[in-house]
């Protein structure tokens, strides 16, 4: 009887940690996407003129900007993420399209393209650009 009841309770604590254990979830290119567009409004110009897609940028550590070149149409949006857990990120528009944002972990900047042209950002003391094609 004791065993069963150990088992048991092995078992249930077993159950309990894993739920308990979960890794912060990365958001999905999907989701993430939607999610900046909707936390972030009020930096987004309202204007669509294009196909409005979303597109994410992953800052990483190590110096690793995932995509570092992107090729959008005017009226995308893209959503910069900082997979940074200690610490923040310091995204610069080197044209000056919007002030310098500070990312921290898993909380997204958005910006929408509405002029043509090649765009350079850079991550301030660090080496990561991310340059951006808008057609």
């Amino acid at each position: 009887m004791k065993g069963k009841i150990l088992v048991l309770l092995l078992v249930f604590v077993f159950l309990f940690a894993s739920g308990c254990a979960e890794e912060d979830a990365e958001p999905t290119e999907e989701s993430g996407a939607l999610e900046a567009s909707a936390e972030q409004q009020d930096n987004v110009p309202q204007e669509n003129s294009g196909s409005g897609k979303d597109h994410i940028v992953r800052l990483e550590y190590y110096d690793v900007a995932r995509p570092s070149e992107l090729d959008i149409s005017a009226g995308d949006t893209v959503s910069w993420w900082s997979g940074k857990r200690q610490g923040t990120y310091i995204l610069v528009s080197e044209e000056g399209l919007f002030p310098n944002q500070e990312l921290n972990y898993s909380v997204p900047y958005s910006y929408t393209f509405t002029d043509p042209g090649t765009y350079l950002f850079t991550v301030k003391d660090n080496s990561m650009n991310v340059t951006i094609r808008v057609s």
